[in-house]
């Protein structure tokens, strides 16, 4: 049995997948199985999956296309690790990256959480994802750090025991469910050390100029995580969270393309649900520019928007 599981799901990631292999493959902790998971590409990903396969750490695992969820559930089922990781493959990651999570998490912690670099053309940014200090956080404070899934080492019987499951057929599935690992009481470690390069690619689901449906997905997204944590002990955290990702970064993608009506469902669901969020003590988390304009948006004030972006301009 491996010590430590790294589940790659992949679709069509040829540009990428060799870069994110030969990270995998070059890590200083030997101990790994590189759970590969093929979600129906149809590119030469499988060609550059197979040309690993004599690195006995390296299995491929093909399935019909199902979506990142699917993918990353089903590699957590056949994994055979004592903990996991999940990494995408368009991203890369630093060869000390299992090292330093794993001598970490032994310590018995069911999640570390780290920090990760962002990558965009040639910058290479540094992403703080909490404020405080190396050690333990409460779940309160493991509320409030990034909800991607792959900034992270988890004990796999953690995972399977509480059930966990991405939900699939949805974008937004790590806001969706991250979150939520709350609720199984998770002993939690922050280690101030960045190991993933997150790449942003001129083809990302969230930069593309076009409108796609799926942004839709957000709803259904805040749905199950409202569901899963409205009747918890964490209800300005989850405030927040929705605030956050949803009143802002969701109203800000809808109103790039003029998407007005789902706007209005945006400011709709946070006057029923959460009336006083402008009260919330975690909002000092953001600048100025951003409560503005959550606030425009909370009040479909979408014409205060467009002249004062017609001012800048």
């Amino acid at each position: 049995m491996a010590k430590i599981s790294i589940i790659v799901p992949v679709y069509n990631s040829e540009k990428y997948l060799k870069r994110c292999l030969d990270s995998l493959t070059s890590q200083t902790f030997d101990d790994v199985e590189i759970v590969v998971v093929n979600d129906g590409s149809t590119d030469s990903s499988v060609n550059i999956v197979q040309d690993y396969l004599n690195d006995k750490r390296v299995r491929l695992i093909n399935k019909e296309n199902g979506g990142q969820a699917s993918a990353r559930n089903l590699g957590l089922v056949k994994s055979k690790g004592e903990y996991v990781i999940f990494i995408d493959s368009d991203d890369y990651v630093e060869v000390n990256m299992c090292e330093r999570l794993y001598s970490t998490a032994i310590n018995g912690y069911d999640i570390v959480l780290s920090d990760y670099y962002i990558i965009d053309g040639k910058n290479r940014n540094y992403y703080k994802v909490w404020a405080g200090e190396e050690g333990n956080i409460s779940l309160n404070d493991y509320l409030l750090t990034a909800v991607c899934p792959w900034n992270k080492i988890y004990a796999k019987k953690f995972l399977i025991d509480n059930n966990f499951k991405f939900p699939e057929g949805i974008i937004y599935e790590d806001y969706a469910s991250i979150p939520t690992l709350v609720n199984y009481n998770p002993k939690v470690y922050y280690l101030p050390e960045a190991f993933v390069n997150y790449i942003h690619t001129e083809v990302s689901t969230m930069r593309s100029d076009v409108y796609k449906e799926k942004y839709e997905n957000i709803f259904i997204a805040t749905d199950y995580l409202y569901k899963k944590l409205c009747d918890s002990q964490y209800k300005e955290e989850l405030e927040y969270l929705i605030g956050y990702h949803f009143l802002y970064l969701g109203s800000l993608n809808f109103y790039r393309f003029d998407k007005f009506k789902q706007l209005d469902q945006i400011a709709d669901f946070m006057k029923t649900k959460f009336p006083k969020w402008l009260k919330n003590r975690y909002l000092h988390n953001m600048n100025l520019k951003e409560k503005v304009l959550m606030f425009l948006f909370y009040h479909k004030k979408y014409k205060i928007i467009k002249l004062v972006q017609k001012i800048k301009r």
